[in-house]
């Protein structure tokens, strides 16, 4: 059964016949003079419907059903974001600590206790005695035992001394013993109130002092060295040497 409305040609034809069913319908139904107002109104009733154009006046017959109004789809639910796990409270935070670089051990220099020679000149080695002193005389070539001379010094072992007879102050000489670690920086302390300058030289200790002469127009040069339990003292008065120090150091502690 084809229940589409109909449309064109066929829904004038329909409109015409329904307008002439119902004229006829109120010309039969024309009982008296008094009802011609009820005629006249249908006729306008249907004259109206007329006007309203095929389409119209077919939905408003309720012959063309009305078309469907569809409505708007649904919107789609937006994902929603996972939740995150959380942690229960009662959990524990676990925190990585930060590496703890491992620090490099600084060598610490090893002390020698020196070997004493036993006359002034082993002090250097053989090859460089003549380079070092030169013709200057040993006063006492086997060296003597002077012992502490009173200004807190530490004990000494050896004293050698280079002089000419003729000279006055011009000289040098060398000072060696050995004595306790706590002595020899007392010592050392000393020499620091006075005027010297120290410092670490390789496994030991350093000290320097220049100070002029009271009497001569000439400067007197100290150099102090402790290693171990053994330490040197050298005085040099106008008696220039090159390399005394490392030419002792090397007979001394090897």
């Amino acid at each position: 059964m084809n229940t589409e409305p109909p449309t064109g040609d066929d829904l004038q034809r329909m409109l015409v016949s329904m307008k002439q069913t119902v004229l006829d319908r109120a010309e039969d139904r024309r009982p008296a003079p008094r009802r011609r107002g009820r005629r006249a109104g249908i006729a306008i009733g249907v004259i109206a419907l007329l006007g309203l154009g095929a389409t119209s006046g077919g939905v408003a017959l309720g012959m063309i059903p009305q078309p469907f109004t569809a409505s708007a789809p649904a919107p789609a639910p937006s994902p929603s974001e996972p939740a995150m796990p959380s942690t229960p409270a009662s959990a524990p935070v676990q925190e990585t600590p930060d590496p703890v670089p491992t620090p490099t051990p600084t060598p610490t220099p090893v002390t020698r206790a020196g070997t004493l020679p036993t006359d002034c000149r082993a002090l250097v080695p053989a090859s460089e005695y003549d380079r070092l002193f030169g013709s200057t005389p040993l006063q006492d070539p086997a060296g003597s035992e002077a012992g502490s001379d009173g200004d807190h010094q530490p004990t000494v072992d050896l004293s050698c001394i280079w002089r000419d007879p003729r000279a006055d102050v011009s000289g040098l000489s060398v000072d060696l013993g050995s004595d306790t670690a706590e002595t020899i920086a007392d010592y050392e302390s000393l020499l620091v109130r006075t005027g010297y300058t120290c410092s670490d030289s390789g496994a030991g200790r350093l000290c320097r002092m220049t100070r002029a002469d009271e009497v001569y127009p000439v400067d007197t040069t100290f150099t102090f060295y402790s290693e171990g339990s053994t330490w040197l003292l050298i005085r040099q008065t106008n008696f220039p040497t090159n390399g005394l120090l490392p030419a002792i150091q090397q007979e001394v502690w090897g």
